[in-house]
């Protein structure tokens, strides 16, 4: 049951070329799977310059089947990570910009992904580093992938100097600048704090990127 806030209801997100209505968007946020956000998301990033077995172990939860060794291999990976500010946001990282935030992200991305052992994925590294910077990497698995294929390829034909086939980063990006200056995210969030369901209450405490990715489903 939705407590509905006053105002437009109509169509005020776009996801990956989807357009959803607030009705819509609480709908999928009421089917998301309830023990997610408290065990992965909500428990926070903890010390921003360190990686502990126990954010390793919260990725399980979306399926990250990161197994042991790996999480050690990503622990002793982490301790001399380039790491961005914690306060970092996707919002800042313009790809226009060649020494910004974007090419921080992508030095802290390639870190684990160019020294990767088999069997570690774009999936698991983006999940581990959403953990430790939940505002600034979105959640890349193949089904954000396959869902942002089209806009990924414009974005990289938007910016030819990266010398990308693909910008997934970049396509979300748009849609959460879109989402912040139209007041989408806004009245999301004030739709999501009037709910009657404490599973979609909680949900105020996950970051905008997060809410975007979980529209994705």
């Amino acid at each position: 049951m939705l407590i509905e806030p006053a105002g437009d209801r109509r169509a005020i997100l776009v996801v990956a070329d989807r357009t959803i209505t607030l009705d819509d968007a609480i709908a999928v946020l009421e089917r998301y799977p309830e023990a997610t956000p408290p065990r992965y998301d909500l428990p926070g990033p903890g010390d921003p310059y360190t990686l502990s077995p126990a954010e390793v172990v919260r990725t399980r939860v979306v399926r990250s089947r990161i197994s042991t060794e790996e999480m050690s291999w990503f622990i002793e990976r982490a301790l001399d990570a380039p790491w961005v500010p914690p306060e970092s946001d996707l919002r800042d990282a313009d790809p226009a910009e060649r020494s910004g935030l974007y090419a921080d992200m992508t030095a802290l991305y390639r870190h684990f992904m160019d020294a990767r052992p088999r069997g570690v994925s774009h999936a698991k590294v983006s999940k581990v580093l959403h953990v430790k910077r939940p505002s600034l990497f979105p959640i890349l698995d193949q089904h954000v992938f396959t869902a942002y294929r089209v806009p990924a390829r414009l974005q990289a034909q938007r910016y030819p100097q990266w010398g990308y086939r693909s910008m997934t980063w970049a396509a979300v990006r748009e849609d959460l600048l879109a989402a912040t200056m139209s007041g989408a995210l806004e009245r999301l969030r004030t739709a999501i704090t009037l709910h009657a369901q404490e599973r979609v209450l909680r949900l105020a405490g996950v970051t905008d990127l997060r809410l975007l990715d979980m529209l994705t489903w």
